[in-house]
C-alpha cells in the first residue's frame, strides 16, 4: 500500500516510460508514487527464468540505449544495467546455404556486401553514413523534445539540405525508398527492409517514412541488456526509489478522481478486484495508459468531452496495430550450427538471423497478408541471446546450454483459427523452417519450451490491446504531432492536472525512453519543480535548427 494518502505526482503505469518519468520528478522534488497493476514493474520489459535459462519475453533488442538521456542521467550502468553490442548484428541466411552479414562496424560490413558485390557495398556505405547523419541530428535527438507540427516541420526542412533530404524519404513508401537504394544483390534490401518493417511498419504506406533511417541505423546498432530485459526496469526503479519515490504494486487503477474539471487523484483497488477502494489524492496525474483507457474509462465520457471533444473522439476512434508478434521461446542443451557459417563466418554470432525471404517482395508480401488477410507465414528471425550473453543459461548445469527466441510478425485473428490451438503448431513450424538453415536442431535438445503469442501479450500487458506492442498503430492520424492527438502530443492533456506519456504518445513505441523523459520535463515544468538534468548537445543543436521544440 501508499505509505501516504497525498502526493504531488502519481504516475500511472510502472513500464519504461512511467518509471522514467517517475525517477526524474522524484529527484527532481516531487513526491511521486507510482501504481502498477502486476506484481512487478517493467511492461514490456519482462524477463522470466525457467530452469535456470533467461528468457526475455518481450522486450529484447535495445535500439536506443546507447543514446537515451535517462542512461547517464539516471546512473543506470553504475547500478547494474549493462548494455551489450553485439559484432555482428543481422545476418539474411538463404535457401542455398549461404548468407550476408551486417555488422555495428560500417567497415566490416562493407567488406560482407563486397563479397556478393562490389558495386553494393560502396552504395551501403553512402546510405549508411547519410542516415546516420539523419539519425544524429534530427531522428534521435527528436526523440527527446516536444513534437513539431508537419507544417512548420515542412518549411524547416526546405531550409536545409540535410531537412530537403529528410522530406524526400517521408515522401516514399518504405519499399520504395529500398528500392530507391538501388542494390543488385536482392537479398541485402530484403534484408534491411525487414528490419525496418518487423515492428510493424506498413512497407507500403507513408505514414512512418521518416522513421526508415532510424530503424536502419538503430538497428545496426542494437544492444542486449546483460543479464536480461527486467535488468534496466530494475535500475530505473531503482534510481527513483533512492530518490525517495514509492511504487504500488499488484494494484490497479479503477478512475480518476475528477473534480470540477480537473483530475485530483486516483482511486485503485487491487488487481483483479473491485475493492476495496482506496482514494490517493495528487497535484498531478501521469498516465501510460492508451487514449481508450485514459479518456473513456478513467474519466466518464461526457466529462471528456466537456473539456475537450477531440480527446473523447480520440478515444472512440484509436486504432490498434494490425500486426502483432509470436515469439517461441527455447532452452536448449545445445546451440545448432547454421549451415551458411561455412561460407559466411559471421552467422554464428549474428545478433539476428532473418529467415524465410529472399527478396523486397517476398517482405511486402508477407506483411501484406500478415496485416490483411490474416494469413500465417513460415518466415522470422531468431536470436540466440546466449551469444551475446552467455549467462543467461545455466552454463554451470548445462556447459553449452542456450537460450533461442524465434520471433514472427503474425495477425491478431488468424484466417486458420484461434491462437489458443494454433499457438504449439505454429511454433512446430517456425522450428521446422528454422532446422532447414542448421544442423543438429531438433527437439532432444530442448530443455524448455514458452509460446507468447498477441493473446499472451494481452493477457500479460491489457494496454496492449490486441497484441499490441506499440499501443496503438503507426498511421497518420496518430504519428509524431498527432499521436495520440494534436492536444495532447506535447504531454499535457486539455484536462487539468492530467499528464500522458506512454507508447501511445509521441514519439511512440519501442523501449525509447522519449515519453517519460519528455514528459518529465513538462511536468517539472508545471510544477517550478527543480530540472537538475541538462539537454544533450544533439537536442539542444536539434532545436536550434527547427527540428523540435
Amino acid at each position: 500500500m501508499a505509505e501516504k494518502s497525498e502526493y504531488d505526482v502519481i504516475v500511472v503505469g510502472a513500464g519504461h516510460n512511467g518509471l522514467t518519468a517517475a525517477a526524474y520528478l522524484q529527484k527532481a522534488g516531487a513526491s511521486v508514487l507510482v501504481v502498477e497493476r502486476r506484481h512487478e514493474t517493467g511492461g514490456a520489459l519482462v524477463t522470466e527464468e525457467f530452469s535456470g535459462y533467461r528468457f526475455n519475453l518481450h522486450a529484447n533488442y535495445m535500439l536506443m540505449l546507447d543514446v537515451a538521456p535517462p542512461y547517464q542521467d539516471l546512473g543506470l550502468e553504475a547500478d547494474g544495467c549493462v548494455y551489450l553490442r553485439p559484432e555482428a548484428e543481422v545476418s539474411l541466411l538463404k535457401k542455398n546455404g549461404d548468407a550476408i552479414t551486417l555488422y555495428s562496424d560500417l567497415e566490416k560490413s562493407v567488406a560482407s556486401i563486397r563479397r556478393h558485390s562490389p558495386k553494393d557495398a560502396e552504395r551501403f556505405r553512402e546510405i549508411y553514413l547519410d542516415y546516420k547523419q539523419i539519425s544524429d541530428e534530427y531522428l534521435i535527438p527528436s526523440t527527446y523534445g516536444k513534437p513539431v507540427g508537419s507544417a512548420q516541420l515542412a518549411a524547416t526542412y526546405m531550409e536545409s539540405a540535410l531537412g530537403q533530404r529528410i522530406l524526400h524519404v517521408t515522401e516514399m513508401t518504405p519499399y520504395e525508398i529500398a528500392m530507391s537504394w538501388g542494390f543488385e544483390t536482392k537479398e541485402l534490401t530484403a534484408m534491411l527492409l525487414y528490419m525496418i518493417c518487423m515492428w510493424g511498419i506498413d512497407p507500403g504506406e507513408t505514414n512512418s517514412s521518416y522513421l526508415v533511417p532510424l530503424y536502419f541505423n538503430r538497428m545496426l546498432n542494437a544492444t542486449l541488456v546483460r543479464g536480461g530485459s527486467h535488468r534496466l526496469s530494475s535500475t530505473l526503479q531503482k534510481a527513483g526509489i533512492l530518490a525517495g519515490m514509492e511504487v504500488m504494486e499488484n494494484h490497479e487503477v479503477k478512475r480518476f478522481i475528477y473534480e470540477n474539471g480537473a483530475v485530483k487523484g486516483v482511486e485503485v483497488a487491487p488487481t483483479g478486484t473491485d475493492s476495496p477502494l482506496t482514494r490517493i489524492m495528487a497535484k498531478a496525474v501521469v498516465t501510460t495508459t492508451d487514449p481508450v483507457t485514459t479518456f473513456a474509462k478513467f474519466i466518464p465520457e461526457d466529462e471528456v468531452a466537456k473539456q475537450s471533444r477531440l480527446c473523447a473522439n480520440t478515444a472512440k476512434t484509436w486504432e490498434w496495430e494490425q500486426s502483432s508478434l509470436y515469439l517461441c521461446h527455447l532452452a536448449l542443451r545445445k546451440k545448432p550450427k547454421f549451415l551458411a557459417e561455412d561460407k559466411d563466418p559471421g552467422v554464428e554470432k549474428a545478433f539476428i538471423r532473418i529467415f524465410g525471404v529472399e527478396t523486397p517482395e517476398d517482405v511486402v508480401r508477407h506483411i501484406k497478408e500478415v496485416m490483411e488477410e490474416g494469413i500465417l507465414h513460415d518466415i522470422g528471425h531468431v536470436t540466440f541471446t546466449t551469444d551475446v550473453d552467455p549467462a543467461q543459461a545455466p552454463r554451470e548445469i548445462d556447459p553449452e546450454g542456450a537460450v533461442c527466441r524465434i520471433e514472427a510478425c503474425v495477425p491478431y485473428a488468424p484466417a486458420e483459427g484461434d491462437w489458443k490451438t494454433l499457438s504449439k503448431a505454429f511454433g512446430d513450424r517456425l522450428i521446422a523452417k528454422l532446422a532447414e538453415y542448421t544442423s543438429g536442431f531438433d527437439q532432444s535438445t530442448v530443455v524448455r519450451r514458452y509460446e507468447y503469442t498477441p493473446l499472451s501479450i494481452e493477457a500479460k500487458i491489457p494496454q496492449m490491446k490486441r497484441g499490441s506492442f506499440k499501443h496503438g498503430a503507426y498511421v497518420m492520424t496518430q504519428m509524431g504531432y498527432s499521436r495520440p492527438n494534436v492536444q495532447c502530443s506535447s504531454y499535457k492533456t486539455p484536462i487539468a492536472n492530467l499528464y500522458v506519456c506512454g507508447a501511445s504518445t509521441f514519439p511512440g513505441g519501442m523501449v525509447t525512453f522519449g515519453g517519460g523523459y519528455n514528459a518529465a520535463k513538462v511536468v517539472a515544468e508545471a510544477m517550478n519543480l527543480n530540472i537538475w538534468w541538462q539537454e544533450p548537445q544533439a537536442v539542444v543543436d536539434a532545436r536550434q535548427k527547427g527540428f523540435l521544440l
